[in-house]
């Protein structure tokens, strides 16, 4: 079974006392929603939707969330992410429709991507808590995450070492140790904003001394010991690359022979850096057998609501694979 995550309480707070009846006196969730229903009311409705999924166990996971956002950024983080949610929300929506369009995805290569967002480092930051809070928030992702700790978690021994190749905000590795208590998670980005806000957040859930972050390429992680890893994150990266296959080579390089990896990706969903446009459930499936995998396990999820007349359903799919042993398949 897993253990209580390391933090606890309806909030954490960082500096002085807020004084009774504060904003910051409130429940963190409860402070979210009347946020975003007084500064940004279009986001209310798909917030509503995601709770609608399972409320206590929205409440539960939303509840930890928040706590580790408090904690690394302070008081006004719950109110700068939503901010950034909100406004990460309607890029997607723009970027959407304009695929809808087009036909294709904006970008076919990292280096446009790298030139109009990538080095901005204060749109990163909010591009980053933005996708924090869509973990739970997008009620397509929140399936995703009842899949990750029901099908993952669950899988791996309490001692197993992690790694999580792009952790980004790091919250599924950092999810992961504080379920796991002896576990230890080596995480490789490329970005040294995701570095600086995996960190953080591994700081504020109590489990930084069992997390380490690295700035590396995801595709070049031939220095790392091969077959090393129990298990392996990969959370909405295929989609960002030019050849994703490379990178489902390289999480079968990391993994032990019966080693597991949870992987996620976009399907004909448009943001600003997604480059490789999958259109079908099945080429992340082939392509994670070309590399060695065996897929065990898939769910596929679409928000529920799209643009009207849409021609393209807009997907995140989640796998749960294994390294091969020496078997015949």
């Amino acid at each position: 079974m897993p253990t209580t995550p390391t933090t606890t309480g309806s909030r954490q707070t960082t500096g002085s006392p807020s004084a009774p009846g504060s904003p910051a006196d409130k429940p963190l969730l409860d402070r979210l929603f009347e946020y975003v229903k007084e500064s940004h009311p279009r986001s209310l409705r798909g917030l509503l939707e995601a709770r609608g999924q399972d409320p206590a166990r929205f409440a539960r996971i939303a509840e930890l969330y928040l706590q580790w956002l408090v904690q690394a950024r302070g008081e006004s983080g719950i109110e700068a992410a939503a901010d950034a949610f909100a406004q990460f929300s309607t890029d997607v929506n723009l970027a959407q429709a304009r695929y809808e369009r087009d036909g294709a995805y904006a970008n076919k290569s990292f280096a446009e991507v790298y030139e109009d967002h990538y080095s901005d480092a204060e749109a990163m930051d909010g591009y980053l808590w933005g996708i924090y809070l869509t973990n739970f928030l997008w009620a397509h992702h929140f399936q995703i995450m009842t899949f990750f700790q029901d099908r993952f978690m669950t899988r791996l021994g309490g001692d197993a070492k992690l790694v999580e190749i792009a952790p980004g905000h790091g919250g599924w590795g950092v999810w992961a140790l504080a379920h796991m208590p002896e576990a230890a998670l080596e995480g490789y980005d490329i970005s040294p904003q995701s570095i600086q806000i995996a960190n953080s957040v591994a700081a504020a859930a109590g489990v930084g001394g069992r997390a380490t972050y690295a700035e590396k390429d995801a595709l070049d992680l031939k220095q790392v010991e091969a077959e090393s890893a129990d298990g392996c994150i990969c959370s909405f990266l295929v989609e960002h690359l030019e050849d994703p296959q490379h990178l489902y080579k390289v999480i079968a390089h990391l993994l032990k022979p019966k080693g597991m990896a949870f992987i996620t990706g976009a399907l004909t969903a448009a943001q600003v850096d997604h480059i490789y446009e999958y259109r079908y459930e099945s080429e992340l499936v082939t392509m994670c057998e070309n590399a060695g995998l065996r897929v065990l396990e898939t769910l596929s999820a679409n928000p529920m609501r799209t643009l009207p007349k849409a021609k393209f359903m807009p997907r995140s799919m989640a796998l749960l694979v294994q390294k091969r042993g020496n078997e015949i398949y």
